[in-house]
């Protein structure tokens, strides 16, 4: 009797502690599969919030034309930083901790990937700010051209002698930038030397002229023609006017010199270091030039620094003033 209830007991006990571990089993499944529920749940968040961030970064780019590509690029990453928080955290509902391991990954990957992502951030910055834009022609550094391309790590510049320049954005950064393309109108200078004994009002006008009636030349805002300095050689005058972008600049500004080459022989204007030309037919003056020089000669200054036997006389020019090669 006593085996046969020492034996119930034993059988007893087993079918409680069997009942009671499938019943933890049971509960552990359950748990498991609410975890497993939990980060589906937060999987489909997420995909829900990606779809909300299209429909608004979509909005913004309809508004912000400027700004399409970057915002295009920031939809990218801001995409992607999503779906990894909301891959993390469903990873770590179900019990599978990774932020640890993607925290070191990112590490790893920034560390060994610094100047491309610079370049990224560099490039993102140069989306928001748009300082230019696709056809625009920029400087950048020392290369000048057309811009051909507009990426996330890099710019890429058409010159005007058929280079493909690719720039990377830290560079374009931290570099200053020239946008030829940003105003429709382009200010040209040119710098004019004429030689001592050119009548300077005359030639001014002259200048002025030959801009007026050229009709690339804009009419507002207004050219300006302007004496800069004296030199050892000769009298400087700066020539400025506009154009439009659209023109053809370097024509322009070829068509206006060559028309100021030209007004030297037809309306006597000297160029610099005319007097080492060794020619009969150099230096011949006409009655006007002759006139201003005896004027100049004859006035206060030299009245009261010559001696009275030194002045010159009538078509005689005080020697010890001029150059020893200067032509009587």
């Amino acid at each position: 009797m006593a085996l046969v209830n020492g034996s119930s007991n034993v059988n007893s006990s087993l079918s409680v502690s069997n009942n009671g571990s499938f019943s933890d089993l049971s509960m552990a499944i359950i748990l498991k599969f609410i975890q497993v529920l939990e980060g589906a749940l937060i999987l489909v968040i997420t995909y829900f919030i990606i779809r909300w961030l299209k429909k608004y970064f979509s909005r913004i780019e309809t508004t912000h034309e400027q700004q399409k590509m970057a915002i295009s690029f920031l939809e990218k990453i801001t995409n992607g930083f999503v779906i990894v928080i909301g891959v993390t955290l469903a990873l770590k509902t179900i019990g599978l901790d990774m932020s640890i391991l993607v925290g070191v990954c990112l590490l790893g990957i920034s560390y060994g990937l610094k100047d491309a992502i610079k370049n990224y951030i560099a490039g993102i910055l140069i989306f928001l700010k748009a300082p230019f834009k696709i056809g625009d022609i920029v400087k950048i550094k020392s290369y000048l051209g057309k811009v051909e391309k507009m990426e996330l790590q890099s710019t890429t510049l058409k010159t005007f002698d058929n280079r493909d320049i690719t720039i990377y954005n830290s560079d374009v950064m931290t570099k200053s930038i020239e946008n030829f393309s940003k105003y429709p109108m382009k200010r040209i200078e040119i710098e004019v030397e004429t030689g001592y004994g050119t009548n300077a009002e005359k030639a001014a006008m002259v200048f002025g002229k030959i801009l007026e009636n050229d009709p690339n030349v804009l009419k507002t805002p207004k050219f300006k023609v302007v004496f800069k300095k004296f030199t050892a050689s000769a009298m400087v005058f700066e020539i400025k006017f506009w154009v439009n972008i659209t023109s053809n600049i370097l024509a322009t500004k070829s068509s206006v010199a060559w028309k100021i080459h030209q007004a030297f022989d037809d309306k006597d204007i000297l160029t610099p270091f005319a007097k080492s030309f060794e020619s009969e037919t150099a230096f011949v003056r006409n009655p006007e030039q002759i006139q201003r020089i005896q004027q100049f000669y004859s006035s206060n200054i030299f009245q009261n620094i010559l001696p009275s036997q030194e002045q010159p006389t009538q078509g005689q020019l005080a020697p010890e003033y001029l150059d020893i090669d200067e032509p009587e």
